[in-house]
């Protein structure tokens, strides 16, 4: 039986590694770097968002988001602008092809996804579901430190 364990954690292990390969390389093509789609999601509901902002939210350090934010600027898919009412913070949104980056991103994920679970059976799809969440509540009482924005 332990063999067997070892054999579906390598399997979802490739699974999430095959996947994150795939959405990579699809993004890679239209100038979308791995990190950029949280925060292109993240402008696109709140436009105006700061660095601090962006961070906060998606866990992430401020220096990793500075740097993102920094290509994404230079490839005009972001905007600074600096807050009227406090010269010290810049609001950053997305410019048009920000925009359209997003909904490309988001169009992959879905593709991505769609693929993934091309083939299942409904009953299939509830059965993995179950045990995924039951997966996800394991390493949650293993790591609660480490899982706090853990879905």
């Amino acid at each position: 039986m332990e063999d067997k364990k070892r054999e579906l954690c390598d399997m979802l292990h490739s699974v999430n590694i095959g996947e994150r390969y795939i959405v990579d390389r699809l993004l890679e093509d239209k100038g979308i770097y791995f990190g950029q789609p949280p925060i292109l999601c993240y402008l696109s509901e709140n436009p105006n968002a700061t660095q601090k902002d962006i961070a906060d939210c998606l866990g992430i350090s401020p220096a990793s988001v500075a740097v993102s934010v920094k290509r994404m600027e230079k490839a005009g898919v972001i905007s600074r602008q600096t807050d009227k009412d406090d010269a010290r913070r810049n609001n950053l949104s997305l410019t048009k092809k920000g925009r359209e980056l997003n909904e490309f991103a988001l169009q992959t994920f879905a593709q991505v996804d769609s693929a993934k679970i091309s083939g299942l059976t409904d009953e299939e799809i509830q059965l993995m579901l179950s045990l995924i969440k039951k997966m996800n509540n394991n390493l949650r009482e293993a790591f609660p430190e480490k899982t706090k924005r853990f879905k």
